[in-house]
């Protein structure tokens, strides 16, 4: 009774093993909420948690829009694409209950319930697909898969990732339910899963789902069954992929659209790894995200997988395909089309194998397989052995190899061969449970020791950001003081991460997000802020006439990054729905400072011409209106310039150096303005605009800089602030009667007057629709600001955002359920007459 009791509680027993493991490896590593060491590591601090906390408050009626549009971010950005893209999971709800406070113990509890579901999900396949078989083996190789090297390395900080990890096991426990079971449910409740899956990550279940395609198509061949059985179970299983991914179309095609519409990355040439570091990765405790596979499931999964070929007790039919499908898979990791492929023909800048954990899942099914069949010949255990032991000593000394692989695989080896000859049939009873005790606490042990290792060779590379604390907190009220949204913004600056407008509150211009739209990364870039990412980062430029463009009357600050945050104000900006003349004026000065006055609708700036001082010991020369700077050959490190202009006397002094790899002399500190690493090949990084002083009373503009290599800068690169002119142009911006934002639209009420131009405080992006007293309006874009031009004695100007191609995604949809009602009415109908014909 107590064999059954643990055999009808494997999934559950599985599940908890591979929370188990992960929570573990924090403990020892002492990251939150185990200890101090944050574990927000790139996109997880940067992305995952301010995208979920903003879902929160969208969830709690607490955020500045809806699902459909961010009012925070980006001076407005659509937040369709960024809730499929970022926090779109099932498990997301867990972000809606946790405190604000707590929400980056939010995601690790994602995190790590998405291990636990992958682990039981796989288990539960498992045991459907032989149901003969260790049920020790069957949790052990679910918490191998759960808390494998794919989902600790790449998916654990990289949060909804973890969707496909977990959509692989349920795919192929779905296909394996229709072939078995063909009654009217499976083919109903199977799309409905499909479709649950497909919204919680489409990227990573894409992945998933060819994965388990070709897990289904072995299946299918080697299946003791006629071709009808199988052709008709695949054509099912298929249909239901199909009706499933359909059912998500409302969803899955605005999003499509607004990613095609998004900031595009260079096209980058995929580049396979060589094989020695390749194949190394299917090691336990090796680790390499960015530039590696995570194929590890540890060491006596890849033993039994590897077993699997040399297994007489399974038919060579069999052996043959399945192994082909794995070998051929993993191969197809490394062929230039095929990895294409994998990616949606969309070659990722970053985590170029992450599709890794299908093959750690079909390595798991293949050695689940194999010990069901039963491991009694001694070739079958000992060439797996000299396999891996080959495959170790050859790796040795590879790149991602670490002392705990070079420890941990000959340790499990030695585990496994004991066990196996432990657990033989004749073998006392005592002796059999112990050896399985001790072999399921070794693979316990390993996993967790494996994601100690791999976390602490990833901290060497990737930086990790903070977890809430007293800053953000401050951060937080000190923005909700002042918050009168939407007569004004207020920025929180830069506490965190690029999305501190979403984490800590207010309306600030930075984003960053993969779907930022390229109309919004040019507008930004294009008034004079900063960049990353190749635009899908923006930077704030903390300038006085953007800010009154934008109505911006409130920012935080920091005077350095061992002080708290404290709060700015400026009551003298624009309103945020501003009234102008029917044809605005449009400036003639070059670059931003000619965007941001035609955005005030002044001339505000004075551009200097500048030269090189006589001090200058780097080399200053001119060629198409940018100026060189050469640090001498062999001379100092970095190499001073001394630039000079002249501006009326007092006049505050704007710099714009986009491309400056060197420092600039900012109120007597050196402050960095891009380093050789931010601007080398690949990165596509500029700097923002910055305040770089006030001109002495005799109207002279020092800008001292320190370069390390040759750099240019615009010959327009100064600017001089007039602020009376700037308090003109913002008085002359009258504001409308009245403004009303919702979710995502905006009715704006007008004084009766002349014919106007009227820009509504939101950057244009496609999706807008507007109209004037209840009439189509056109949408023009001044200097990126969303504007329609209004007759005169126009009354209203209604505007709403809704994500492109919503409509044929919604027909879309709607075919495809009216395709699952009649599957299930034709089935009933076929079903029905079969029982009157009996």
């Amino acid at each position: 009774m107590q064999y059954v009791a643990v055999k009808g509680q494997a999934n559950v027993i599985s599940a908890f093993g591979a929370a188990a493991v992960f929570s573990i490896a924090g403990i020892i590593r002492g990251t939150y909420p185990f200890g101090d060491a944050s574990r927000n590591t790139n996109d997880l601090g940067q992305q995952f948690i301010p995208m979920a906390a903003h879902l929160r408050d969208i969830v709690h009626g607490q955020a500045n829009g809806d699902l459909i549009f961010n009012w925070q971010s980006g001076f407005g950005a659509p937040f369709f694409g960024d809730f499929m893209a970022y926090v779109g999971s099932t498990l997301s709800w867990i972000a809606w209950i946790v405190p604000r406070d707590k929400i980056d113990l939010a995601l690790f509890l994602v995190a790590t319930a998405a291990m636990a579901i992958g682990a039981g999900a796989m288990t539960a396949y498992l045991r459907r697909l032989r149901p003969a078989g260790p049920t020790w083996i069957a949790i052990a190789a679910g918490i191998s898969y759960g808390a494998g090297a794919w989902a600790v390395d790449d998916g654990a900080y990289m949060t909804l990732w973890l969707s496909g990890m977990v959509a692989f096991p349920v795919l192929c426990l779905l296909c394996e339910w229709i072939l078995t079971k063909r009654t009217i449910t499976s083919a109903i409740v199977a799309p409905i899963v499909v479709a649950l899956l497909w919204t919680s990550h489409f990227y990573t279940v894409y992945m998933a789902t060819i994965g388990a395609a070709v897990v289904a198509l072995a299946r299918l061949l080697t299946a003791d069954e006629s071709w009808k059985w199988r052709i008709t179970g695949g054509i099912r299983c298929a249909l239901a992929v199909v009706l499933g991914i359909g059912l998500t179309a409302p969803l899955l095609i605005p999003t499509f659209a607004l990613v095609g519409a998004s900031t595009p990355s260079p096209d980058v040439e995929f580049r396979q790894l060589d094989t020695q570091n390749f194949l190394s990765r299917l090691l336990a405790g090796t680790e390499g995200v960015g530039f590696s596979p995570s194929f590890a499931v540890g060491t006596l999964m890849l033993l039994l997988a590897l077993s699997f070929p040399f297994n007489g007790r399974i038919g060579v039919r069999q052996r043959v395909v399945w192994t082909g499908a794995v070998v051929a898979t993993v191969v197809s990791m490394q062929v230039t089309f095929t990895h294409e492929a994998w990616h949606g023909f969309d070659t990722p800048n970053g985590s170029s194998y992450r599709q890794a954990f299908v093959i750690g899942g079909m390595l798991v099914i293949l050695g689940w397989m194999s010990v069901s069949a039963g491991l009694r010949s001694p070739v079958a255990v000992i060439a797996p052995i000299v396999l891996v032991g080959g495959l170790y000593v050859w790796t040795w000394d590879g790149r991602f190899v670490t002392t705990t692989t070079r420890i941990a695989v000959p340790v499990l080896i030695g585990v496994a061969l004991l066990a196996w000859l432990f657990t033989r049939e004749r073998a006392p009873g005592w002796l059999r449970s112990t050896a399985v005790a001790v072999l399921v606490g070794a693979v316990l042990v390993e996993g967790a020791a494996s994601a100690v290792a791999i976390d602490a060779a990833r901290v060497k590379v990737l930086s990790a950001s903070s977890y809430w604390g007293a800053d953000h907190t401050l951060a937080r009220e000190l923005v909700q003081s002042i918050d009168d949204w939407p007569e004004h913004r207020t920025s929180p600056g830069r506490v965190t991460s690029d999305n501190d407008p979403m984490l800590i509150g207010g309306q600030g211009p930075a984003y960053y997000t993969s779907t930022i739209p390229l109309s919004t990364s040019e507008a930004l870039i294009a008034f004079g802020f900063g960049y990353s990412s190749y635009g899908r980062a923006t930077t704030d430029p903390q300038n006085p006439v953007v800010d009154a463009v934008f109505a911006m009357h409130g920012r935080l600050v920091r005077d350095a990054d061992d002080v708290p945050p404290r709060l700015t104000r400026n009551d003298e900006v624009g309103p945020l729905v501003a009234v102008r003349p029917l044809k605005p004026w449009v400036s003639r000065e070059p670059g931003p400072w000619g965007v941001q006055e035609t955005a005030i609708g002044a001339d505000v700036y004075a551009i200097p011409k500048l030269s090189a001082d006589k001090s200058s010991v780097a080399r200053v020369g001119t060629r198409r209106e940018r100026l060189i700077i050469t640090p001498p050959p062999g001379g100092t490190s970095p190499a001073p310039a001394r630039l000079v202009a002249r501006c009326a006397p007092g006049a505050e002094v704007y710099l714009w150096t986009p491309d400056l790899v060197g420092e600039v002399l900012i109120d007597g500190v050196w402050k960095p303005v891009l380093t050789e690493l931010t601007k080398r090949p690949g990165i596509y990084t500029g700097a923002e605009m910055r305040r770089a002083g006030t001109a002495d009373r005799t109207g002279t503009v020092t800008i001292d800089l320190r370069v390390t290599k040759p750099t240019r800068i615009p010959t327009t690169a100064v600017a001089c602030l007039n602020r009376a002119r700037l308090t003109q142009a913002i008085q002359a911006l009258k504001p409308p009667a009245s403004v009303e934002l919702g979710g995502h639209s905006m009715q704006v009420r007008l004084n009766q007057g002349p014919a106007a131009t009227v820009t509504l405080g939101v950057l244009k992006v496609d999706g807008w629709h507007c109209t004037i007293d209840g009439k189509r309006a056109r949408l023009y874009d001044h200097t990126g600001l969303l504007a329609v031009r209004t007759p005169a004695n126009s009354s209203e100007v209604d505007c709403a955002y809704l994500p492109p191609r919503l409509r044929l995604g919604l027909a879309a949809g709607a075919a495809s359920l009216l395709g699952l009602l009649a599957l299930a009415g034709g089935l009933a109908f076929l079903r029905r007459r079969k029982l009157v014909g009996q």
